[in-house]
């Protein structure tokens, strides 16, 4: 009996060893398992041409799907295209949760494109993009020609830019309570400062804590800095957290050296304006009302500073809500500026521009708000700076379209935005 039972082992063993190596056998075949694919999806939609335009996905994944942010790499047409990969978060397995992808595209007016990207543990890049210095000190950051301190204040320290710089002056991230006039900057009662994507193709930065305006309690606040490489822009997005409501305006502030007189002004209003600045003395206001239907209304006025008078306003056939865009130049350098949003609250929206190159970009909301943002780009250009091209403010307030396929939000179990 016992040896009967010895040899139906024996057997069964063998069956057994037989089935392991015909899978072996037939995975080796096979070879490794097939990278999984995501369709990401590129539009122009603003009728404009891009050249060499920042693109931004963000994609989710699976538990244990992307090991890590090295094996994915992003095609068009099946060639390997450049491209940035940063993990923003991972799961409890520390594979991939969601996918910071940045590239660059050149497209016409209205083109669009299906990139795919691969990912999977077999997968690997053949193509790496050429650094983008990135130089770091304990006091500041330098990104390509823009440096920018770490404390947030003063925020921008330099721009050199065909011979283009940061001067003296009232710089970075302020507020003013509703109690009282007077504007005061961030006092910064505890922050820190982290650098989220490095480079090459895209950095991002911020600045978060709790900050102080005036006497009040410190309020947490976060300030995120973008800078793509291809483009002399930076885009920078304020968040303020005010549970009791008492902030009444938030705005950015920058001190450009500019060089001789006169600097040349423009406004984006439905059709174009512009002025001059002929001495230190000289300013000018967009100031845009934002409120209930068929009562929004913008003005612009110039002149000796603390003094402007009327220059233009709202009517005709030019919209009640301006385009929250424009330049400030003389004969050899150039800035244009956006403000992202511009006109969508109920508000006054105030872009303002002087003499001494102070520019301030404002909102004040209409009602008291728990949680204020303000998002400006400030873009470093040499004259003429041509409307509607992309190197100019609606190019920047008008990013392409960039989304992957519902599907993949389906396998992650992670929600859309």
């Amino acid at each position: 009996m016992g040896r009967g039972l010895t040899v139906a082992g024996t057997v069964k063993r063998a069956a057994c060893c037989a089935v392991c190596f015909s899978v072996l056998a037939a995975w080796a075949m096979a070879g490794p398992p097939a990278p999984g694919i995501v369709n990401i999806h590129v539009q122009e939609r603003t009728g404009i041409r891009r050249f060499g335009y920042p693109a931004n996905a963000r994609v989710p994944f699976p538990q244990g799907a992307l090991p890590d942010a090295a094996h994915a790499r992003l095609l068009l047409n099946h060639v390997e295209v450049p491209a940035q990969y940063n993990a923003e978060s991972t799961w409890p397995d520390g594979s991939v949760e969601w996918l910071w992808v940045d590239f660059n595209v050149s497209f016409g007016p209205h083109e669009q494109a299906v990139y795919q990207l691969e990912y999977g543990g077999e997968v690997g890049r053949g193509i790496t993009p050429q650094p983008w210095p990135l130089t770091e000190t304990a006091e500041a950051i330098q990104v390509g020609d823009m440096r920018f301190s770490k404390s947030g204040a003063p925020l921008l320290l330099s721009v050199k830019y065909r011979a283009e710089a940061i001067r003296e002056g009232t710089n970075g991230l302020f507020a003013s309570e509703r109690v009282g006039e007077t504007q005061e900057a961030i006092k910064v009662v505890s922050t820190n400062f982290r650098i989220l994507r490095s480079g090459p193709l895209y950095v991002v930065f911020r600045y978060s804590g709790r900050a102080r305006w005036g006497g009040g309690a410190p309020l947490p606040f976060t300030l995120t800095i973008e800078l793509p490489r291809s483009k002399s822009w930076w885009k920078g997005t304020a968040v303020l957290e005010d549970p009791a409501a008492k902030v009444r305006e938030i705005s950015f502030h920058t001190p450009l050296a500019l060089g001789p007189y006169p600097w040349i002004w423009d406004f984006g209003i439905g059709s174009w304006t512009y002025g001059t600045l002929q001495n230190r003395t000289d300013s000018v206001l967009l100031t845009q009302s934002v409120a209930p239907p068929n009562k929004s209304q913008w003005e612009i006025r110039s002149g000796e500073k603390g003094h402007e008078r009327p220059y233009e306003t709202t009517g005709g056939s030019r919209p009640p809500v301006a385009e929250g865009w424009g330049h400030v130049q003389n004969q050899k350098e150039a800035v244009a500026f956006a403000v992202e949003g511009f006109g969508r609250q109920e508000g006054t929206y105030t872009i303002a521009l002087d003499g001494d190159g102070q520019a301030a970009f404002t909102f004040a909301p209409a009602r008291p708000l728990t949680r204020h943002q303000l998002t400006i780009y400030e873009h470093f250009v040499a004259p003429p700076a041509a409307i509607g091209a992309a190197t100019s403010p609606v190019s920047m307030l008008n990013p392409l379209t960039v989304f992957c396929e519902r599907e993949q939000y389906l396998k992650s179990r992670l929600p859309p935005p």
